[in-house]
């Protein structure tokens, strides 16, 4: 079913034998019509818009629509959108009278329709792409002479007798509210007064009692309306609705139902050899279950007869017939309700079709009892004493999920002696519409990618959608799948496969993904863990109600909903030492949702499993301040796979051992590679990552090359010149970041650049580059520290103490800046005497201070003060365990006390960044050999 209300000019539907009118007549204004006065237009206005004038006559269940419209030609765009002018009607219900086309120009009127000026008629179906055939003809005409500075004034009137709705009529009319840039407007609607009438509008409105005068009753209303307050968006949608004042002549819902319900219970009636009949006896043959046939009727329906809205011969509110239907194999809503029927019953399943509104149900209580309150029909069916609503024009419809209650609030059921609206009671969902099955191998290492395989099982009409894409899916299909589902669910994973695959029995599709991805275990503060089941989300919800006009509006909770996700992670080291921080267990919820999650430890494996039910519904205002404390403690729910204190890192481990954990992450990563588009580098730019993460530098020059070869990049040349630099090429290294700033000159790649060539010898064009550069305030430390470093390089230490000594001056509490003069004394061996108080307000001011603690570690070894600089190594390495520079030194400071285990952290440091021993030697600091 289909009602359309434009945006100005709502609608109107009535009854009796329809007035075929396929051409545009032309005649007086009627005498009924209370006409605008406009003389004063010719006088400057504020406004283009001079006149809307919109005006009903309900007379012999006839609704005459009269429409008078003036506007100013103010400007070349709004010459070109008035130029043409378009009026729409249906002809099997009425016909379209144009009274006036004219043009005012100055004190002159240019009467267009006495020229000889007529419009021409064509059909145009404007709704195929959306499987609509309205009916509607369009009268167009582009007005001949139209200037600019000209007032276009047009009057006509459509009659509307809608076969449907016998001796009722209604009217339906859009009161637009201010701001609106009008001159005058408004809206009259008057019948006889022996006529009974019923009318309601919003608030809003303002409506009073209808006044009578020489025999006809009529309300009018002064637009616009005074501008709307604004209501909260997660308002129910009946607070939300716009003014629209609406007029009929049905004194309720039950007798609304009553008018209805013929066209409906003649069009399900079967012919004795209707083929309808035998598609019934088959459903009965394959299973007694009454549910069960009920589900197979809804799944015939769906699938074997297409959407097609025929608003021909009365086709907006008559239904088509049933066996009608099954031949042509298409229809609307009312079509495919009614054939639903006319199968439910020859099944002996209590039926009838309801009228339901798909997008403001919860308002349609608070309306006047019209048929344009509804714009759908489904079928209600009782099987067992339980309520089920079957929709003909969805789709996927089986037993799992026939339960499932679509969220129209309430249905109008068509019964021949009528019935008042019945409200359509929610239940939970039987089976989720989505489930997300993960099996996760992170057997590699905390600090390794995961590998990931990945089921989404997605029941019901959302899963129809992916059938097409199983049948005949092609490369591109599948990667622009992978993006979006990766959008929610894994970020930054690089996928590998990608099948889909849809089971037509039960109507349920499964996307299964492959693909390698970050590792979820986070460090910091020293301690590592991975965040489980995080409901950080739901602190989001926060509704608000401090307005006074809003504190007794509810809040909408969305429905109905269910999905589920599991779980099954293989753990590294197998399992040894894991545990989990936290509850386990959550069983909470706010309002009508339902949050439910558990994790279990079962040696090397970690499952978990949480699911969410949406139901729909409202909270009232008086439980709001409850609902969000309720939404606050989900937020906060804390759980965390904790590992065991002695973790292996990836740079505790020898080639060897590296090389073999690497191999399948390598593998997925070349897959990934082959799956995705010729123009899509991000695996090719994970997998570089990945091989400088575990120090296979050869395999991530190999890489960069290869994606700067495929897409030059500023990022790509500086990730390369980065391993240049690890392994000691600084040559290479400065090429590329030149490179890089060619392509985007950022200031932080001349900083790398200038401290590169100072390390090369070339200070002097270190302090060029430098003084070259546009330094805004947020890069003022970064700019003292690299201008030290290249005054220090270049021999006098003194002028790196003064920059720094001048920057600390300006922002004495940036830690980063008493870092970088920390830093400096200790790398150059100069100021030591006062270095330690800079360096330990660096440290007590960082958020993160391993940095700082690493800078007062060599301090204090230039000072000799062995001990406290393992002290503070040790420190730093428990803040960022993969410090390379920390490591060395550590290891050196251990050799020279006699501890062996020196050797081991050199070693270890030397993986992570083989550059060190020269970075160092410049400095004077040398491994004992």
């Amino acid at each position: 079913m289909r009602v359309l209300i434009g945006a100005f000019l709502a609608g109107t539907f009535l009854a009796s034998p329809a007035m075929a009118a396929d051409e545009v007549l032309y005649g007086d204004i009627p005498a009924w019509v209370d006409q605008a006065n406009i003389a004063a237009i010719s006088r400057p206005t504020s406004e283009a818009e001079i006149l809307r004038d919109w005006q009903y006559r309900i007379e012999h269940s006839v609704v005459h629509s009269f429409v008078d419209r003036a506007v100013r030609i103010e400007n070349p765009q709004a010459l070109m959108e008035e130029n043409q002018i378009s009026l729409t009607w249906q002809p099997d219900k009425g016909d379209i009278t144009v009274h006036r086309l004219e043009i005012r120009r100055g004190t002159a009127v240019i009467d267009l329709l006495a020229q000889g000026v007529t419009f021409e008629v064509i059909r145009r179906e404007q709704g195929l792409e959306q499987r609509l055939i309205d009916g509607e003809l369009t009268a167009t005409l582009s007005v001949p002479g139209l200037r600019e500075g000209d007032v276009l004034r047009t009057a006509f009137t459509i009659t509307t007798d809608d076969q449907a709705l016998g001796d009722e009529v209604q009217v339906v009319q859009f009161l637009p509210a201010g701001p609106w840039p009008v001159e005058q407007a408004r809206t009259i609607v008057s019948w006889p007064e022996g006529e009974e009438m019923f009318w309601r509008a919003e608030d809003a409105a303002q409506l009073g009692e209808p006044t009578t005068a020489n025999g006809w009753r009529r309300i009018e209303v002064t637009l616009p309306l005074a501008e709307i307050p604004p209501v909260p968006e997660d308002a129910p949608i009946r607070y939300q609705r716009p003014a629209v004042l609406r007029v009929g002549s049905f004194a309720d819902w039950t007798e609304l139902s009553r008018v209805m319900t013929p066209h409906f219970e003649t069009a399900a009636q079967l012919s004795p050899t209707s083929p309808i009949r035998a598609q019934a006896r088959t459903i009965m043959a394959r299973s007694p279950d009454p549910l069960t046939r009920a589900a197979l009727a809804t799944q015939l329906v769906q699938d074997e007869v297409s959407y097609l809205l025929n608003g021909l011969d009365g086709g907006n509110y008559l239904p088509q017939a049933a066996d009608d239907t099954w031949e042509k194999r298409f229809g609307d809503c009312k079509a495919k309700s009614v054939l639903l029927l006319s199968l439910l019953r020859e099944m002996g399943i209590e039926s009838e079709v309801v009228l339901v509104s798909s997008q403001g149900g919860d308002m349609v209580p608070e309306l006047l009892p019209l048929p344009a309150s509804f714009d759908h029909m489904i079928v209600h069916a009782v099987i067992d004493g339980v309520d089920y609503w079957l929709d003909g024009t969805s789709a996927a419809t089986r037993v799992a999920t026939i339960g499932m209650v679509p969220p129209f609030h309430n249905a109008l059921p068509l019964r021949p002696g009528g019935a008042d609206l019945m409200p359509m009671v929610q239940r939970d969902p039987a089976v989720p519409q989505l489930t997300i099955a993960a099996q996760i191998d992170h057997s590699a290492g905390v600090d390794f990618p995961q590998l990931a395989s990945m089921d989404f099982i997605i029941a019901g009409a959302a899963g129809a959608q992916f059938r097409a894409i199983a049948d005949d899916s092609s490369p591109d299909v599948m990667r622009e799948l992978a993006a979006n589902l990766l959008g929610g669910v894994a970020e930054g994973m690089q996928i590998s496969e990608l099948t889909v695959d849809y089971d037509a029995e039960t109507a349920v599709a499964t996307l299964h993904l492959e693909g390698v991805g970050p590792s979820d275990f986070d460090y910091a503060d020293g301690r590592i863990r991975m965040a489980l089941n995080d409901m950080s989300s739901y602190s989001q919800f926060n509704p608000d109600r401090a307005r006074p006009a809003w504190r007794d509006i509810p809040v909408a909770m969305s429905g109905p909903g269910y999905s589920v996700q599991t779980m099954r992670m293989t753990l590294p080291e197998s399992g040894v030492g894991f545990t989990l921080e936290g509850e386990p267990a959550l069983d909470s919820g706010f309002g009508s949702l339902v949050v439910r999650a558990n994790a279990e430890l079962n040696g090397n494996v970690l499952e978990t499993t949480s699911e969410v039910i949406n139901r729909l519904g409202e909270i009232a205002p008086a439980d709001l301040a409850e609902a969000k404390r309720a939404a606050r403690r989900l937020a906060s729910y804390k759980l965390a796979l904790v590992p065991p204190d002695m973790i292996t890192w990836r740079w505790d481990l020898n080639p060897a051992q590296r090389t073999r954990r690497a191999a399948p992450i390598l593998a997925a990563y070349d897959q990934a590679m082959q799956f995705a588009a010729d123009d899509d580098t991000g695996p090719l730019q994970a997998r570089g990552l990945f091989n400088a993460s575990i120090f296979d530098y050869r395999a991530a020059l190999a890489d960069f090359d290869r994606l700067i070869a495929r897409e030059p990049s500023a990022w790509a040349y500086q990730q390369r010149a980065g391993v240049y630099e690890a392994t000691g090429n600084t040559a290479a290294a400065i090429a590329d970041l030149q490179l890089a700033y060619d392509l985007e000159p950022f200031n932080v790649l001349a900083f790398d650049m200038a401290r590169l060539l100072a390390y090369e010898g070339k200070a002097a064009e270190a302090q060029e580059l430098l003084a070259a550069l546009p330094v805004g305030e947020e890069d003022l430390v970064s700019f003292a520290d690299t201008q030290a470093t290249v005054s220090g390089l270049e021999g006098d230490t003194q002028a790196g103490l003064d920059v720094l000594a001048d920057q600390i001056a300006s922002t004495p509490q940036n830690a980063d800046v008493l870092n970088s003069d920390c830093w400096y004394r200790g790398l150059f061996n100069v100021a030591l005497e006062d270095a330690l108080e800079r360096c330990t307000l660096a440290v007590e001011r960082s958020q993160f201070a391993a940095s700082a603690l690493d800078s007062r570690a060599l301090v204090r070894y230039r000072l000799g003060d062995v001990a406290t600089a393992l002290e503070d190594y040790d420190a730093a390495l428990g803040l960022a365990p993969g410090m390379a520079p920390s490591l060395f030194m550590r290891g050196i400071l251990r050799i020279e006390s006699g501890d062996r285990a020196g050797r081991q952290d050199i070693e270890t440091a030397l993986r992570i960044q083989p550059n060190l021993p020269t970075f160092f030697a410049r400095h004077g600091i040398e491994a004992p050999r």
